[in-house]
């Protein structure tokens, strides 16, 4: 059996939704089965610590709302014996992008779109065949004073505070840029699906091969963690069964098949509340200047204090195998 961990462009799925699997990864996306562009994009500005660096008994995450953007601000471990590392994000709207789908060519300016692609011309395909500028490598050939500049004039053009963002971008040793990417979770093919021609050998999906997620949550990695635990467990029950009907000829079991199907089902509905709910909180989080953003700050002001947020964050937090 082939175990398909292999992130938001699996090759895994690929198959199980195709029967065939394209040399390029770019070619895996699109409406079949594939990853889907959100039309929002994540920068980070990584500064490294100095030797002589105080290291905080805690830290927090904060975070600052704008206009079509947000920023995040954080300080993080190193390792052991090394200074902590400040880190500043910022999700913004891709603005060749309504949602998932690209602009019509004569309603593009021209103007602030070519701010948002990174200066790595390293290239994806969407979904509808048009490409988005990727650091997909998580590379440093791009130009530090160049992206520094631009993500600075991204975080004023949309007015998100930068009281701590803007001196750790301003002395950033390191700057990497994605696209937020995701599955449609209402995909008829499946999370696994029988070998052609391998005698009834079976390929199945666990992580973001399965159900790759806005990172909006933070529950991509997590959930990957209880799809192994549940994937494990129909692995040894198939195992069991194996020996049980060696030894007492018994053919009331389930087969391989039915016990990935049972893994899939008990799966599917928790990893695609969150997707749905990360998507969501994604564009409410990013909403443009006017309506969305004073909807996206009213509402987060009144499901704060009613405790609706936190309930989100918990439930979403809480194992579901």
């Amino acid at each position: 059996m082939v175990i398909g961990c292999d992130g938001i462009k699996s090759a895994v799925k690929e198959y199980i939704d195709t029967r065939k699997v394209s040399p390029d990864p770019a070619m895996r996306e699109g409406s079949q089965g594939g990853s889907i562009y959100s039309g929002i994009r994540i920068q980070f500005a990584v500064k490294d610590g100095d030797d002589g660096d105080e290291v905080p008994s805690c830290t927090e995450l904060k975070q600052y709302f704008g206009d079509g953007a947000y920023g995040l601000y954080g300080t993080f471990g190193a390792g052991a014996d090394r200074p902590p590392t400040n880190c500043a994000f910022l999700a913004f709207l891709d603005d060749d992008y309504i949602g998932p789908f690209k602009k019509k060519a004569d309603s593009l300016d021209g103007g602030d779109g070519a701010i948002v692609s990174s200066l790595k011309k390293e290239t994806d395909d969407n979904n509808d065949g048009d490409v988005v500028a990727e650091n997909a490598d998580w590379s440093q050939s791009m130009q530090k004073a160049d992206t520094r500049e631009k993500f600075i004039e991204r975080v004023r053009k949309s007015s998100v505070p930068d009281l701590e963002i803007g001196p750790v971008v301003e002395k950033a040793d390191r700057f990497f840029e994605v696209g937020v990417y995701f599955h449609n979770p209402f995909s008829l093919r499946g999370w696994s699906r029988e070998v052609k021609g391998s005698g009834g050998r079976r390929c199945v999906l666990a992580g973001d091969a399965a159900h790759a997620m806005p990172p909006f949550l933070g529950q991509g990695g997590n959930q990957a963690v209880q799809d192994a635990y549940s994937l494990a467990k129909a692995i040894f029950e198939h195992n069991a069964n194996v020996e049980m009907i060696r030894e007492d000829n018994s053919e009331d079991v389930k087969d391989l098949g039915g016990l990935l199907r049972d893994y899939e089902q008990k799966r599917w509905f928790p990893t695609t509340s969150i997707t749905v709910k990360a998507i969501f909180l994604g564009y409410l989080e990013t909403g443009s200047e006017g309506f969305l953003s004073k909807f996206r700050d009213v509402f987060f002001f009144t499901m704060g204090k009613i405790g609706v947020a936190k309930k989100v964050f918990l439930d979403a937090a809480t194992p579901k195998v």
